[in-house]
């Protein structure tokens, strides 16, 4: 549910991203036409002013790196233009003649040029294609956590990409907890009563998976389904132990919370249920690789 609230507002702002790193990209290789019509001219360029212009390769950089996610067709269109209008400028002599824009599909990935600068080919930009391929890398994380207020312990795994990713997770008490018979809250059994003798102990066991959606760097939202039980337990005065038929649940569990990711340690929070019925708190720690 959180995703879907999330969504459309993430969305908006990727695509407000690339429409400002476009915007310096455009800004950037107009100056380059404009300084070679100069040089064309006669026109003497001060080294100054190159050198001004190669300082801004960085923020341009981190401007592209930063809006990393999908384009949508229309601004797939204009960087194309960008790039080819470039190129023709750069590629033939006066670089004066009309540029058509090319009329790409959704699914075609951008084109990055590969050459340098003093080839005449937009090469400080050739990391979009490196972009690309980022997002398209999953990189594997482990976490450690604890479930609260019946104590459980758990570990996860996830394999995120730059947006999107998947995870899977157990939990179980340690040690784990194996009941002898059942009983009903009412003190009997099938075969008569329960004598207790004081204890109780709760036992949790759960598996699920499910996916993870990183909105920013550093936060991760995810959510999942998958079975599980949460049992309450009675010792009797033989030690043996008795699951509570009326007050344990099992069947479809589910989860779901935030990442707090710093550098590659990241913090857990979220809750986990085991329907109908049961809830409680988790908290972890992890490492991303």
């Amino acid at each position: 549910m959180v995703l879907l609230f999330l969504l459309p507002a993430v969305l908006n702002a990727q695509e407000s991203e690339w429409d400002a790193a476009l915007g310096e990209y455009q800004r950037f290789c107009d100056e380059c036409i404009a300084l070679r019509t100069r040089s064309a001219a006669g026109e003497r360029i001060e080294a100054s002013e190159l050198a001004s212009l190669l300082s801004r390769l960085s923020s341009l950089k981190n401007a592209l790196q930063g809006a990393a996610g999908q384009m949508t067709p229309a601004q797939r269109l204009r960087f194309e233009s960008i790039r080819l209008r470039y190129e023709e400028v750069f590629s033939q002599p006066g670089g004066h003649s009309p540029v058509r824009i090319p009329q790409l599909e959704p699914g075609v990935a951008l084109r990055a040029p590969v050459k340098s600068l003093d080839d005449g080919v937009l090469g400080p930009f050739d990391h979009v294609a490196t972009v690309q391929k980022e997002n398209m890398a999953l990189h594997p994380g482990i976490f450690l956590l604890a479930g609260v207020p019946d104590l459980y312990f758990g570990a996860m795994f996830t394999l995120s990409g730059l947006r999107a990713g998947a995870y899977i997770k157990a939990s179980s008490e340690i040690p784990m907890l194996r009941h002898a018979y059942d009983c009903f809250s009412n003190g009997t059994t099938p075969d008569g009563f329960i004598w207790t003798n004081g204890e109780l102990r709760v036992s949790h066991r759960s598996i699920t998976a499910g996916a993870t959606f990183t909105p920013w760097k550093f936060l991760t939202l995810y959510a999942g389904a998958g079975y599980g039980s949460h049992a309450v337990n009675w010792q009797d005065v033989s030690f043996r132990w008795a699951r509570v038929e009326d007050l344990s649940v099992r069947g479809v569990a589910a989860d779901a919370g935030v990442i707090i990711n710093i550098g590659r340690f990241s913090l857990l929070a979220g809750v986990s249920s085991v329907l109908p019925g049961q809830a409680g708190a988790e908290f972890g720690a992890g490492v991303r690789f």
